[in-house]
């Protein structure tokens, strides 16, 4: 982003005023009476004034802006203090020589100030730089205390004659001074490295030379100092004044090559912006607009604090909050989205007709599986009770006229019926559920034990345990039992009927009194041996004992 055309603008009038002190000097120089000095101060001063109200407008890191400020004010009380010094002081007097000492009061802290603010380049504006690095003052002021109490010890300036005998001329250099003259030399070797490592960042390798340039200009002037005799170019400007302009400059070519962040040509920015957005102030007049930026009134302004407002026939979204002198707002081009949904609308018509479609579809499926898995179901059932059925079907078919026959072959056709009926709910309820509630078993016998008793026969049920367990366990166990119902009716006396069930076992247990017909040693043999079931019968006199167990992993008692 360039500068923008006022920073341009200030920067040359800087630098103008600068070099009219060169002129101005040489005039000075012509004519004995000439204030010069005060002349060059006031331009030192206006130009350093100019420049640190930029570095306060343009700077965005608050602490950053403090430091460069800081060097700003340095430099004035610099030119000052060298005005005060050449045109209202006397040589040789202690005030003269402390003036004197003062000079190196901007030059330690300016050059610590400059360190501490191009620390800052390339952090984020959240993130301050460490505070232990503010130690670096605790050096500076030693020094800065040692020059100035130059005057006790001599360690820095050592005068032949004596303090008192000084003529502000003969005077050597003491180990104080190198000490100070080697500080700002390793300060200012570590602002360079700081400050031209950061500049390794792509984008920024382009714009090194705007730093560089001011320090090109204060390295030739040092050359040519060292190597030429005195000439117009030396008599125009000084060292000390052209160090402060080379700091200064040094610092603005951070800035306009954006190593140290500034707001610069954020109005330019900010009008060629695509985001339609602007300022207005509390008197409804709109100071800032971007070119995408609409035309609000003032009552729009307001309505969009609260919510958003439409503009454009709903086409654009207003959107303000309010800000110090008046309101910021910003308007989003919502006609694309508009267009999408209409799109998204028309496709969700047609989805929505497709997927009612494919509901009834799928309802079908569903419907046809459903009725095929019942029919599944019921073909299951009518296999599974197809004896008891056929035997239904014989009896009724094959009627005694003799009420006495009619009525026991309608009681036996009981005992089939309620087994038809007990053992197809069973089997749906071991479709919907692989497991099954012991409690239907009980039901189920108790039932057709009733049907028993209307045989004639005596006929008792006792259960034990509530437990749930494997559909297929309890259908055997009633089919076992229904099975040998039918095997000993017509004929036996009586029926005694015991289950036990537990979490992983069930057993049945039956007492047959005086059956006409014994049950044959392989009675059902495959379906419980399917199951790894075991079934004992043993008869003692007129009594038969039968016990059908079921257990987990086919345990055995």
């Amino acid at each position: 982003m360039q500068s923008s055309k006022e920073t341009r603008i200030l920067n040359t009038i800087c630098v103008v005023l600068v070099l009219l002190a060169g002129p101005i000097r040489l005039i000075g120089h012509r004519y004995e009476n000439f204030p010069y000095n005060n002349f060059i101060c006031i331009l030192y001063s206006a130009a350093a004034f100019i420049w640190i109200f930029q570095v306060r407008k343009r700077v965005i890191q608050r602490e950053e802006r403090r430091y460069l400020a800081c060097i700003g004010l340095l430099i004035v009380f610099w030119i000052l203090l060298r005005t005060v010094k050449y045109e209202y002081l006397t040589d040789g007097n202690f005030m003269t020589r402390f003036a004197w000492y003062l000079y190196y009061a901007p030059l330690v802290f300016g050059v610590v100030l400059m360190f501490l603010a191009v620390l800052h380049i390339g952090r984020p504006y959240n993130r301050p730089i460490s505070k232990r690095w503010k130690l670096i003052y605790i050096p500076s002021a030693v020094i800065v205390a040692g020059i100035l109490t130059n005057d006790l010890h001599q360690l820095a300036f050592r005068f032949p004659n004596g303090v008192n005998g000084w003529d502000g001329v003969d005077y050597t250099y003491g180990p104080f001074y190198f000490v100070a003259v080697f500080w700002i030399a390793i300060v200012f070797l570590a602002i360079l490295v700081v400050a031209f490592a950061r500049c390794s960042v792509p984008g920024k390798r382009r714009m090194i030379w705007m730093p560089l340039l001011p320090l090109s200009i204060g390295a030739l002037y040092c050359i040519l100092s060292w190597t030429l005799d005195v000439n117009y170019l030396f008599m125009m400007y000084t060292m000390p004044e052209l160090f402060c302009f080379v700091f200064a400059a040094f610092l603005e070519g951070l800035m306009l090559a954006h190593l140290i962040p500034t707001n610069d040509s954020y109005e330019d920015f900010w009008n060629l912006s695509t985001i339609g957005a602007g300022i207005m102030d509390w008197d409804g007049e709109i100071r800032y607009k971007s070119i995408f930026g609409a035309e609000v009134t003032k009552k729009q302004i307001q309505d969009a604090q609260k919510e958003a407002v439409l503009l454009e026939n709903g086409n654009m979204i207003l959107k303000s909050n309010k800000i110090h002198g008046g309101f910021s707002y910003w308007i989003r081009d919502i006609s694309e989205i508009n267009r999408l949904n209409r799109e998204l609308s028309d496709l969700g018509d047609v989805l929505s007709e497709e997927n009612a479609m494919l509901d009834a579809e799928n309802q079908m499926k569903e419907k046809r599986m459903r009725i095929e898995q019942q029919n599944r179901i019921y073909e299951d059932i009518a296999k599974q009770v197809s004896p008891q059925l056929d035997r239904l079907a014989e009896i009724l078919s094959h009627l005694p006229k003799e009420e006495e026959d009619f009525e026991k072959e309608m009681k036996y056709a009981c005992v089939l019926n309620t087994y038809v009926k007990r053992h197809s709910n069973l089997m749906l309820l071991s479709h919907q559920n692989p497991l099954i509630g012991s409690g239907e078993l009980q039901l189920a016998m108790a039932e057709s034990l009733e049907y028993v008793r209307l045989c004639g026969i005596h006929a008792y049920g006792s259960f034990q345990g509530e437990e749930c367990l494997p559909g297929e366990w309890i259908l055997l166990v009633y089919k076992v039992f229904e099975a040998v119902l039918e095997t000993v009716i017509p004929g036996v006396q009586a029926v005694l009927v015991n289950v036990d069930t537990t979490e992983k076992s069930i057993v049945l247990r039956m007492e047959l009194d005086s059956p006409k017909v014994s049950l044959p040693s392989n009675f059902m043999r495959e379906e419980i041996q399917a199951l790894q079931g075991r079934l004992e019968m043993e008869r003692e006199r007129n009594t038969e004992y039968i016990s059908f167990s079921l257990r987990t992993g086919g345990e055995r008692d």
